[in-house]
């Protein structure tokens, strides 16, 4: 469960970077989405539990994409010899480079995140299975 504690702060910490970079506050966030006081802070410092639906909702407000947002926290997707990679980072740059992914591989890894989140999420109380069967009905209907 460390690895899903770690990209839950991943998460966070894309998601704060980009309230920055846009030039916004938290604190302006919070009000043009009506929340009450501290509320966005605590969401973003794990105080209070963030809810699957709240991220889209702070995107939009901040005038960013979800592309944008997953872009900004796993490394950009192009195209190798007719087959789609991902570049990975290095923690060395004469360190010898890691294989490539094949975009099947990347998505079996991004499942397993997201199944891990989800069980970490639905295990500390933050997500119901109610809210999860809304979120993946709502994600089939969407282009």
């Amino acid at each position: 469960m460390h690895n899903v504690e770690r990209e839950l702060d991943r998460y966070l910490t894309a998601l704060r970077n980009l309230i920055r970079q846009r030039g916004f506050t938290q604190l302006e966030v919070q009000e043009a989405l009506g929340w009450g006081r501290s509320y966005v802070s605590q969401l973003l410092t794990k105080q209070k539990g963030l809810r699957f639906e709240q991220v889209p909702m702070i995107l939009n407000t901040i005038g960013v994409t979800p592309e944008e947002y997953l872009s900004e926290i796993y490394p950009p997707l192009r195209r190798s010899s007719g087959n789609i990679t991902v570049d990975r980072p290095h923690k060395d740059a004469d360190a010898p480079s890691e294989p490539e992914a094949t975009l099947a591989d990347e998505m079996q890894r991004l499942n397993g995140l997201m199944r891990g989140l989800v069980s970490l999420l639905q295990k500390k109380g933050r997500l119901t299975t109610a809210e999860l069967a809304q979120a993946v009905e709502e994600a089939r209907h969407e282009p």
